[in-house]
C-alpha cells in the first residue's frame, strides 16, 4: 500500500459547496477511498473520493459517495446535532492538532448525505467523549439519485483546534465512509485501522494532514 497523506490545498475564500467543479474546489488534490478498515479493496458501488481545502480561518472536507440503497434519517432538523450518526451512511474526518495533549486526543466531525452532523472531543487513553463539545462546524448535502451519488461538504472554523496552521504545517488525522451494500454495512477508510472488528478509533493508523500554500 502506498504511503498515504491528506494534502490540503489553500484557497483564500473556499465557498462550501458540494459542487466539485467549483473553482476553490477545483484546487483540491481528489483523494481515493477504496479500501475497508481492513485493507481490503472496497466495493466499486461505494466508490468514494474525498477533497480537502483551507484557510486562514477554517478547514473544509468534501466527499463524492457512490451507493445503491441509502441508509439514514427520513425526518430531521439539519440546525440539530444528531449523536450516534455513525449508525446510519456517514462520512467522517478525525483531526489531531499539534497542541493535543497526547497523540489518542483528537477531534470528530461528521456529516450525513441529509446534512446531518454530529462532532465530538474524543481522548481514546481513556475512553472519553465529550458530546456536548460543539466546533461551529457548518455543512451542505445532495443526492443525486440519477447518478447513484451522494456529496457533501463540512467547514470547520480552527477556534474549534484551539490553533489555526500555516503553510507548510503538518497535523495529522483520517478519513471515514460508513455505507450499506445488499443491507451489509461497509466500513471504507483513508488509512486502515487492522483491527479485528470495525473500529476507527485507532490513532496509530492517522497520516500526516498536510496544508500546502
Amino acid at each position: 500500500m502506498p504511503n498515504l497523506e491528506i494534502v490540503t490545498a489553500y484557497h483564500p475564500s473556499p465557498e462550501l459547496t458540494t459542487n466539485f467543479n467549483h473553482e476553490s474546489w477545483k484546487q483540491a488534490q481528489p483523494l481515493t477511498i477504496n479500501r475497508n478498515w481492513q485493507g481490503d479493496a472496497a466495493p466499486p458501488e461505494l466508490h468514494t473520493t474525498a477533497r480537502v481545502l483551507w484557510n486562514e480561518s477554517e478547514i473544509l472536507f468534501g466527499f463524492e459517495c457512490g451507493f445503491t440503497e441509502l441508509d439514514m434519517d427520513k425526518t430531521f432538523d439539519v440546525n440539530q446535532e444528531r449523536h450516534a450518526l455513525w449508525d446510519r451512511d456517514v462520512c467522517e474526518a478525525f483531526v489531531r492538532s499539534p497542541i493535543e495533549p497526547h497523540e489518542k486526543y483528537y477531534r470528530e466531525f461528521e456529516v450525513a448525505p441529509t446534512g446531518q452532523w454530529c462532532d465530538l472531543l474524543v481522548d481514546r487513553s481513556v475512553m472519553w467523549h465529550d458530546w456536548e463539545w460543539k466546533s461551529g462546524m457548518r455543512t451542505v448535502s445532495e443526492i443525486i439519485e440519477a447518478e447513484k451519488l451522494w456529496r457533501v461538504a463540512m467547514a470547520i472554523p480552527f477556534s474549534a483546534f484551539g490553533c489555526a496552521p500555516k503553510a507548510g504545517d503538518v497535523w495529522y488525522g483520517n478519513l471515514f465512509r460508513i455505507s450499506r451494500l445488499n443491507g451489509e454495512r461497509h466500513y471504507l477508510t483513508l488509512s486502515p485501522t487492522f483491527t479485528e472488528q470495525p473500529n476507527f478509533h485507532v490513532s496509530e493508523s492517522f497520516v500526516e494532514l498536510r496544508f500546502l500554500a
